[in-house]
């Protein structure tokens, strides 16, 4: 098989106010800072240690601290004024099939054999047949 070792702990969560699961590192080995199956997409995000640096928008302020207001204001922009900045974040991995995810937490959760995942696992379902 593979010499992966098991660092991660699956543990039941809530994302949205929906109940879920998640896994955290048991281990300062693991390669992962989090990982979490959001139901209403059926998919695992795992959050990696690895860094990258972005670019994002951030409000512009002033020398109090405070988000200076735009001067037009557009429905779909932010009512402030912007910025971009580049921040360092996190590699971003998303796993959508069933197959995938059961594959990846049996690598890389210590307790994948004890932790039940199906009753997060809303399967999809099939398409009505016509009569």
């Amino acid at each position: 098989m593979s010499d992966i070792k098991p660092t991660m702990m699956l543990v039941e969560s809530s994302h949205l106010n929906e109940p879920t699961f998640s896994m955290i590192p048991a281990t300062l080995e693991a390669p992962f800072v989090e990982c979490i199956y959001t139901p209403n997409t059926k998919q695992l995000a795992v959050i990696s240690k690895t860094m990258k640096d972005t670019f994002h928008f951030f409000p512009r302020l002033d020398d109090n601290g405070d988000p200076i207001p735009a001067k037009r204001r557009v429905e779909t922009r932010s009512p402030y004024k912007e910025e971009r900045k580049p921040i360092q974040t996190f590699y971003e991995y998303y796993l959508n099939s069933e197959e995938d995810i059961k594959a990846f937490l049996k690598v890389h959760a210590i307790n994948d054999s004890t932790f039940d995942i199906a009753p997060f696992i809303i399967p999809v379902a099939a398409p009505a047949k016509k009569k």
